[in-house]
């Protein structure tokens, strides 16, 4: 049986039994998910037991490639990892996110190639394994050499050597300690799981997947194809490449302004940390394939005390960020901390915010010597590199910070998500990356910070321009026409919302989630949409040219809403419900900065918002998507409409029920 666009198989592997076995991709299961995110979630459904320890061998990983990685679309790289995640998320320490997040760089390509669009591994190995996927042939090896020996990197480099041309998804030794903001990264160059990704694989003895394979995707139709691919690389020629060699990081229009820590002025910030400095350290374009963006940067330090520091994962962004966060003046010294949690495989965000959290209120004197063992903990680069290898090895202090906020909040005696001021808000267990004071509320952090499944994470809603700041409305309503949104639609979304602003938040959140659960499931980096460069109607075009499944845009997007939707019961069954869609209570103080305090606001600024507000949009947000207002999960009518009936979860009179 032949397929279009789609590899055709599905990969199970047994690290209990040693077993492997392999099964055909359900041709039904692809049309009605599409793929990536969205098939990984409906394999989840039937192998997650609910409520089950994240660390178990039972807790499946699910490794996905989107339906159209391993064709020509721009920026189809990304492969989703889903499972349930080992960060808690609540403060009970029962609750934990099921999730799934994304990487770049050329697994999912290799993934395909080797013949598979899904990797499905259960159990536990007796001892520290490498997976190799080679084609047909599947074998568990050892990882010795690797496992307490090796960090991400050189397991990376050693693993390419011995395997030529391939993929790897590796965890260092936050992962294998089993860190619960551990994460492991995919090629070196892209991070995949900030949530403890990388201690569910260590909770296996997996130290690394290895994937490589000969094989080649078919497209259904080569011309159409083509002509749909033109019509995005017109756009782009005109749009973004002129921007020149920082392209999307130009770091005064847009970032300045939307991820200031504000611990400094701004023109403190730009003066250490502006776009001179990324011109002096960058020494090239860091890609994932078939890509024009190329927004990695391949950085190094030239001179000074860190001289010779090097790293290629990520991008630019994260050294002002995290140099602000710490005080570090020294862009070196911002850059070698982030280089060893890569290294380590620990989120450079959680580990970041809760080493400033513990730093500030030991300054303080909240906490002293007698609290953390007699370690001083100091605003400094050698300070932070000690504690991020306590946390990293479970040592002292480390054995606590390395459970997370919950635990850390139950250490220091105070809850952080109140008392940590100068956090972006911890939602779910999870400090958000992106901060709403700084910026607005504007969709991709209402998502983020209250909405999203997962907790303070861009990638459940981000794929739209409406992320960039002070946009004009008309354009935020053509972009709304763009990402599937209903003429009827946007008449309530683009009325007048006295608790809000020129257009309803709440509703709008809707609508990008939906689009950004087509892009995760296409396997298409929110990065192209976000410049305005692939919309619903390119999406489906590109997508019913590679795969032969003729799609319209409107079905596209209601199969969007159709996979989002299972993220959500996915999640009731693990006990979520409004409740847990609560905001960040430290939005509401006004950030503190040098350049004045800064209020949460609707995304024009002109209006500071309250609590009260947010409930009110909360309340809209649910009516949108049709769901239970009172209790925040989807209605039975709800599932039916999107054949999701027998998703396992029973909403009675507004209770969510496991069936």
């Amino acid at each position: 049986m032949q397929y279009f666009g789609y590899a055709g198989r599905i990969l199970h592997v047994d690290l209990t039994q040693r077993t492997v076995r392999k099964e055909a991709l359900d041709r039904d299961i692809a049309r009605r998910f599409v793929g990536g995110h969205g098939v990984n979630l409906r394999l989840l459904q039937d192998l997650l037991p609910p409520r089950i320890d994240p660390l178990s061998p039972g807790n499946p990983i699910i490794i996905g490639s989107g339906a159209l990685v391993g064709t020509l679309a721009p920026g189809a790289t990304k492969v989703f990892a889903t499972t349930k995640f080992a960060l808690p998320a609540a403060e009970d320490g029962k609750c934990y996110v099921t999730t799934g997040v994304s990487g770049g760089q050329g697994f999912g390509l290799y993934l395909k190639q080797a013949g598979y669009d899904h990797l499905v591994i259960t159990g536990k190995s007796e001892r520290p394994v490498y997976l190799l996927v080679a084609d047909d042939a599947v074998a568990i090896r050892d990882a010795e050499l690797f496992w307490g020996k090796m960090d991400i990197y050189q397991t990376t480099d050693a693993l390419k050597t011995m395997h030529g041309k391939c993929g790897v998804v590796a965890i260092g030794r936050a992962g294998e300690n089993r860190c619960r903001f551990s994460m492991a990264l995919t090629d070196k160059k892209s991070t995949l799981g900030r949530s403890g990704f990388g201690a569910v694989m260590g909770s296996k003895n997996l130290k690394a997947i290895v994937v490589n394979g000969h094989g080649k995707i078919g497209i259904a139709d080569h011309d159409r194809f083509k002509n749909a691919l033109d019509a995005v690389r017109r756009d782009y020629q005109q749009r973004v490449k002129p921007m020149g060699r920082f392209s999307e990081f130009s770091w005064e229009t847009v970032f300045l302004h939307t991820m200031n820590p504000g611990v400094w002025s701004k023109k403190k910030w730009n003066e250490i940390y502006g776009l001179h400095k990324l011109a002096e350290m960058k020494k090239g374009n860091v890609t994932c394939t078939h890509c024009w963006m190329a927004c990695g940067d391949d950085l190094v330090v030239d001179k000074g005390e860190h001289a010779g520091t090097r790293s290629v994962t990520g991008h630019y962004l994260w050294v002002p960020i995290i140099g602000q966060k710490l005080e570090l003046e020294d862009a070196g010294a911002a850059l070698g901390l982030i280089e060893r949690m890569n290294r380590d495989g620990i989120c450079l965000c959680t580990a970041s915010s809760i080493m400033d959290w513990v730093t500030r209120r030991f300054r303080e004197k909240v906490i002293g010597p007698a609290d953390t063992g007699g370690v001083v903990l100091e605003r400094s680069h050698q300070s932070y590199m000690d504690l991020l290898r306590m946390i990293v090895e479970r040592e002292g202090i480390g054995n606590v910070l390395t459970e997370g906020w919950f635990a850390a909040s139950d250490w220091m005696g105070r809850d952080a998500r109140t008392d940590y001021a100068e956090s972006c808000g911890i939602a779910k267990g999870t400090d958000s990356i992106y901060p709403g004071r700084a910026a607005t509320l504007d969709p991709m952090r209402f998502t983020m910070g209250i909405t999203s499944p997962r907790g303070g994470q861009a990638i459940t809603g981000g794929g739209t321009i409406s992320g960039i700041p002070m946009v004009p409305l008309e354009q935020i309503r053509m972009e709304a026409a763009g990402i599937g949104m209903p003429e009827d639609a946007a008449e309530r979304v683009f009325r007048h919302t006295p608790y809000y602003g020129d257009f309803n938040v709440g509703r709008y959140t809707r609508y990008t989630e939906d689009f950004t659960s087509v892009l995760n499931s296409l396997g298409t980096c929110t990065i192209y949409s976000a410049f305005g460069l692939n919309h619903l109607q390119n999406l489906a075009e590109l997508y019913s040219a590679a795969t032969g499944i003729e799609t319209a845009p409107d079905t596209l997007i209601k199969r969007g809403e159709r996979i989002f939707n299972l993220y959500k019961i996915l999640n009731v069954r693990e006990g979520f419900d409004r409740k847990d869609d609560a905001f960040p209570e430290i939005w509401m103080t006004p950030l503190k900065t040098p350049d004045g305090p800064q209020p949460l606001t609707d995304y024009y600024q002109k209006r500071r918002l309250s609590g009260e507000d947010i409930v009110h949009l909360l309340d809209d947000y649910y009516e949108e998507r049709g769901w239970d207002v009172e209790k925040g999960i989807p209605r039975r009518e709800k599932l039916e409409e999107l054949g999701l009936e027998d998703s396992g979860i029973c909403v009675k009179a507004g209770k969510g029920e496991i069936s």
